[in-house]
């Protein structure tokens, strides 16, 4: 599973990475805003109390953000940010990205939270790994490669 072997494929640098987390945040946003906009209304202000419409908001934000990155790295191997830039998630051996893949790789940025420490490791890692490889990419078996 971990290991420090390096892989023949063509693997994605930092920058590329960068731009495609930014794009991806971008559209994040978008879906999250959208998403907790029509929860906040559906529980609207007097039928619910505003905690509980705030509570729900923030499962719903956190069930959208990590499925976005699993469900679309499983299905076709790359985000939207990622096929903007011609990224691909695959396992370092060349094979697709399958769903336990994505789902491990992906687990490290539910677990690090939105804070400043696993971006800065992931930057660390990627710059110091043989595969330019982030905590979950170790974790997963998996690269990001240009295509």
């Amino acid at each position: 599973m971990v290991g420090s072997r390096r892989s023949t494929l063509n693997h994605a640098g930092l920058l590329e990475r960068g731009v495609a987390w930014f794009v991806d945040g971008i559209v994040m946003f978008i879906l999250l805003f959208v998403a907790i906009a029509l929860v906040l209304l559906l529980f609207s202000p007097g039928a619910t109390p505003t905690e509980v419409a705030e509570g729900i908001a923030v499962i719903v934000g956190l069930v959208v953000s990590t499925a976005y990155y699993m469900v679309t790295e499983a299905k076709w191997g790359q985000t939207p940010g990622k096929m903007l830039l011609g990224l691909r998630v695959v396992h370092l051996d060349g094979r697709p990205c399958t769903g336990a893949g994505a789902v491990i790789r992906n687990v490290t940025k539910v677990l690090g939270g939105s804070s400043l420490f696993p971006v800065v490791v992931a930057i660390v890692l990627v710059l110091s790994s043989d595969n330019n490889q982030r905590l979950g990419d170790m974790l997963g078996d998996t690269a990001v490669v240009t295509e």
